[in-house]
């Protein structure tokens, strides 16, 4: 019975690939708080040059991410994972030695590439390696994995200063190298044979209704999950005087619940889970608009851990099942498309609706907003029942007529 609620039987190549993923999400925001501080107070570049420095980062690897895919079913999925945390080691170890503006922008550019290699290398890695009936378990392990890397790298690296800023980049690049070996130990992956170009791939994925509709109708999840790094902190900060408590208190739901709200949501359907997950974001979002407090902020981090611990997994196992063999890193690469445009949005515009509503001194409508962003995906949900209906009714006549022209 015990077996059944936790995932023992998982086999060493899954269980390598998730502490890998804890590794890099440890070793990521480990490092990446410094990068603004050290390159505006110590090196002297203009807090606007530190904002393209991160935007090129965050540029190369989200959208790089769907060529990484392509090149990981072409290539196989460990020399690609390796040469991704080669290149991530390289780029943030150049960080730490260069002061040149150009050649900073070089090292950010291949950070970010590297994660736009090994990121879909790793998740259709664990896809291959994980028996189907454990997709789910493996991907709500792997969201209590990186959120647990995301709050303990920031907590390690108040052991180090500004000034030890090249130590540090020195330290995180060598963590990269030592993941790029532990990927030696993953079992090799077959390479299938590829007909398509990446163009025709490319298209076929663009035809992929239901997929489309699903990655698109996940963007707002992401919008307002932005929230956490963006405007939340502020209102934290607003009823408490702080804001890395908001982090932590996230970090302590996933890792309490994920596993009991996956044994929830085992046997729900896709759409099930959208539209409950966000309907609880929905009425989360509601009470702040009546007032900022330690309260109504906390029922907004329950809100957004409770889609995080239902979507994500649910998300991820939906790619698995859906993509592919051949093209399955292609797919999980361009799911990807989800976190990249609905979180740039929720930077973007969060951020100028939030100082737009504030100085009109109405920054309850600001939340309203978020509140109504969630209705849209409800309707979602309910019209990807129909597509896939018609889907299927257009893979069975496809059956019929081949069958009648066989006769």
């Amino acid at each position: 019975m015990l077996q059944r609620r936790f995932p023992y039987r998982f086999g060493f190549a899954t269980w390598l690939i998730l502490i890998i993923q804890f590794i890099a999400f440890f070793t990521f925001f480990l490092f990446v708080p410094f990068i603004s501080t050290y390159f505006s107070k110590s090196v002297g570049f203009s807090v606007s040059f530190v904002g393209v420095i991160l935007a090129i980062r965050i540029m190369s690897q989200q959208g790089l991410m769907v060529v990484g895919g392509f090149l990981a079913d072409r290539l196989g999925y460990k020399p690609v994972a390796l040469c991704g945390f080669l290149l991530r080691g390289l780029g943030f170890i150049g960080m730490g030695l260069a002061t040149n503006p150009s050649l900073v922008l070089l090292a950010a550019g291949l950070s970010g590439l590297g994660g736009a290699m090994f990121s879909p290398a790793l998740r259709a890695s664990l896809t291959s390696f994980t028996p189907s009936e454990q997709h789910k378990d493996a991907f709500s392990l792997l969201n209590v994995i990186e959120n647990t890397g995301t709050v303990l790298g920031p907590l390690a690296g108040l052991y180090f200063q500004t000034e030890q800023f090249l130590l540090l980049s020195i330290f995180s690049g060598v963590l990269f190298g030592l993941m790029s070996v532990l990927v030696l130990f993953l079992p090799d992956h077959t390479v299938l044979k590829k007909q398509d170009s990446w163009i025709r791939e490319s298209t076929k994925i663009f035809r992929h209704k239901s997929f489309l509709f699903v990655t698109l109708s996940l963007m707002p999840f992401h919008f307002l999950y932005q929230q956490l790094y963006l405007t939340l902190p502020i209102a934290a900060n607003q009823a408490t005087g702080s804001s890395g408590w908001i982090f932590s208190f996230v970090t302590i739901l996933v890792v309490f619940f994920q596993w009991p709200i996956s044994r929830f949501s085992n046997n729900k359907s896709l759409k099930r889970i959208f539209i409950l997950s966000y309907v609880v974001l929905f009425l989360a979002h509601m009470p702040i608009v009546f007032g900022i407090s330690v309260w109504t902020i906390a029922l907004i981090l329950g809100g957004l851990s409770f889609g995080s611990m239902m979507l994500l997994p649910a998300f991820q196992s939906y790619v698995a099942h859906i993509a592919p063999k051949e093209s399955l890193a292609a797919y999980f690469g361009f799911s990807n498309m989800a976190m990249a445009i609905g979180g740039s949005l929720g930077n973007l515009f969060g951020g100028m609706l939030h100082d737009y509503f504030v100085r009109l001194h109405k920054p309850e409508f600001f939340w309203i907003l978020l509140s109504v962003l969630t209705i849209a995906p409800i309707a979602g949900a309910v019209r990807l029942k129909y597509i896939q209906q018609k889907q299927r009714n257009a893979r069975l006549w496809t059956k019929i007529r081949l069958n009648r022209s066989g006769n």
